[in-house]
């Protein structure tokens, strides 16, 4: 959906290390060998689909994973309307100064792009 330009995605610098970071986890480096492809192919295509957020939000509104809260401080900063995780704090929290996070198939099913 990025790639035809139906959806933008959005991160920070903080966040492209945070991703950067897990995928490098055995769990995750195990999938992408299954699937052929490396940390590094995903990492280059994640950039290049993103816009570059500068964020100056200080966000503290999930004390349990203090990573989260730069996710929230970057929707925020690029005036998101969605996040879509599958990150349970996340998806208690339900919604983040309008901001509504939602998993992928949640979304996809309020927003159908065929």
């Amino acid at each position: 959906m990025a790639e035809n330009k139906l959806v933008q995605v959005f991160a920070s610098l903080a966040l492209l290390q945070e991703i950067h970071r897990v995928l490098e986890y055995e769990k995750i480096l195990r999938i992408l060998k299954r699937s052929g492809r490396e940390p590094n192919s995903i990492m280059a295509t994640v950039v290049s689909l993103s816009s570059l957020i500068d964020v100056r939000s200080k966000v503290h509104a999930l004390q349990e994973d203090p990573t989260d809260n730069q996710l929230l401080a970057c929707a925020k900063d690029a005036a998101a309307q969605y996040i879509v995780s599958g990150d349970r704090h996340l998806l208690q929290l339900g919604e983040y100064e309008n901001i509504r996070i939602l998993t992928a198939s949640s979304f996809l099913e309020k927003h159908p792009f065929s």
